[in-house]
C-alpha cells in the first residue's frame, strides 16, 4: 500500500511540474521543497526507466516520454479525484469561499447568475467574483476559477471547454442610413467598433455551409471591454460584434439591426480554466455544473460535446 502511495505522489509531483513549467513553482503550489520536487521527479524516472525532462538552470522542456506521461497523468489524477470523492466525500457539501475570475461583459449576465443559482442551492456558500477584461495569473490570485472568453493560453492551467458562442455584425439604425448598404467587399471603408482582441484588423466571416472568407476592418474606437464596445455599438459609433444573447433584446426593439444577416463572425469559445493539481473542492464542482445548466439553453451557445 506504501509504494502506491508513494507512486500517486510522484505522478502527483510530477504532473505540477509538468504543467507549471518549472520546478521551483511546482513546489510552492504542492507546498514542498524545490529540492523535493527535484528529488521527486528523479526517482519518477528511475522507475519508469526514462528521462522525462530536459532542464538546466535556464531553461526547462519535457521529453516525448514527459509530454506522454503528462496527457496519462491527468487522465489518472481526474480518475482519482472523482473515485476518492464517491468513495470518501460523496457526502461533501459545497462550503467555504468561492473565489472565481471572469469577463466583465459576461460575468454581469450569465456568469452572476450562475453564481446566484449556486447560492440558493448553498445558501451557506460564500462567493467572491472578479469581474476583469485583462489576462490574469490565475495561481497568483488565489482564485480557484477563471471563467475565460477565448483560448486558455497558459499551458500551466487545466481547462475545460464549455461550448462556443456565435457572434453577428450588428449597428444603431441611424449609422445604417448614414453609410448605406454594407456588403463583405466594403466593410473595410465603414466605420467599425473594435473589441480586442476578437474583432480588430481583420476577420473571418462564415455563411450557414460553413465557408468562410477573411474581410479587413477599420476601427477608429477599440477597447478590450466587450460592455463599451456594446456601448459604443449603440450610440451609433461603428458597425459592432455581438453575441445574441447580449443584442437580442435590443434588434427585436429596433434599436439595433443586423448586418450581413446571412454571415457571422467565427464563434469564440468559452472555457473554464482551474489551477492544477488533484483536488477540486465541491464548490468548484458545483460552480462548473451551475454554470454549465446557465448557458445550455442560451440563443447562440453550442454546448462542448
Amino acid at each position: 500500500m506504501r509504494l502506491v502511495h508513494d507512486r500517486i505522489d510522484l505522478l502527483a509531483t510530477f504532473l505540477r511540474i509538468a504543467e507549471t513549467g518549472s520546478l521551483s513553482k511546482a513546489a510552492r503550489l504542492l507546498g514542498i521543497t524545490q529540492p523535493t520536487a527535484s528529488r521527486r521527479l528523479l526517482e519518477l524516472e528511475r522507475l519508469l526507466g526514462c528521462r522525462l525532462a530536459l532542464r538546466t538552470t535556464a531553461s526547462f522542456s519535457l521529453t516525448d516520454e514527459g509530454r506522454l506521461l503528462m496527457v496519462e497523468a491527468r487522465a489518472l489524477s481526474d480518475r482519482w479525484a472523482s473515485l476518492s470523492e464517491r468513495i470518501s466525500g460523496g457526502r461533501s457539501r459545497p462550503e467555504g469561499t468561492l473565489r472565481v475570475i471572469g469577463p466583465s461583459g459576461y460575468g454581469t449576465g450569465f456568469l452572476t447568475d450562475a453564481v446566484t443559482d449556486l447560492r440558493a442551492a448553498w445558501p451557506q456558500l460564500r462567493v467572491e467574483l472578479t469581474l476583469t477584461d485583462r489576462v490574469v495569473d490565475l495561481v497568483a490570485t488565489g482564485a480557484e476559477c477563471w471563467v475565460c472568453v477565448g483560448e486558455v493560453r497558459d499551458p500551466g492551467l487545466v481547462s475545460r471547454h464549455l461550448g462556443d458562442m456565435e457572434r453577428i455584425l450588428v449597428a444603431h439604425p441611424a449609422l445604417l442610413r448614414r453609410i448605406g448598404s454594407v456588403t463583405p467587399g466594403n466593410l473595410s471603408t465603414l466605420p467599425c467598433v473594435g473589441l480586442v482582441p476578437y474583432f480588430v484588423d481583420a476577420v473571418r466571416l462564415l455563411d450557414k455551409a460553413g465557408r468562410s472568407q477573411t474581410v479587413s476592418i477599420d476601427t477608429p474606437l477599440r477597447t478590450d471591454s466587450l460592455l463599451s464596445s456594446y456601448r459604443a455599438i449603440l450610440n451609433g459609433d461603428g458597425i459592432g460584434a455581438a453575441a445574441p444573447w447580449m443584442c437580442q433584446a435590443d434588434l427585436e426593439s429596433g434599436r439595433l439591426k443586423r448586418v450581413l444577416p446571412r454571415l457571422w463572425l467565427e464563434p469564440v469559445g468559452i472555457h473554464v480554466a482551474l489551477p492544477p493539481g488533484l483536488h477540486r473542492p465541491a464548490r468548484v464542482t458545483a460552480f462548473i455544473d451551475a454554470l454549465r445548466r446557465r448557458i445550455k439553453d442560451m440563443r447562440g451557445f453550442r454546448p462542448a460535446m
